[in-house]
């Protein structure tokens, strides 16, 4: 087994710089919960590390988002932002998806 990219403590803490940002909602979890990085008993909803299939050395991170349009956000800076403090966290690329709007 692969030793995970991120701890669980820096999971969370990507996870909190994200919502923080203006124009972020929340983090979305799929339709099922299935968008989340999973650690012993605890799992981190709206980040996920996805290996393109025929692709096993390449991996990327996933992070799913609400935005918030009451704020109007331009959703592209917004994107941009969020690589921005995910690449503290992570050295994979990162793929910003906005799953939902409130």
């Amino acid at each position: 087994m692969q030793p995970d990219p991120i701890s669980f403590e820096q999971a969370e803490a990507l996870r909190d710089e994200i919502l923080s940002l203006p124009g972020v909602a929340g983090m979305h979890g799929g339709q099922f919960g299935e968008v989340a990085m999973l650690y012993p008993g605890a799992r981190v909803r709206g980040l996920h590390l996805f290996t393109p299939r025929g692709r096993p050395a390449e991996t990327r991170m996933e992070i799913h988002l609400i935005a918030d349009l009451s704020q109007l956000p331009d959703l592209g800076a917004l994107a941009d932002k969020v690589r921005t403090t995910a690449g503290r966290y992570v050295s994979e690329p990162v793929d910003v998806f906005f799953s939902d709007a409130s």
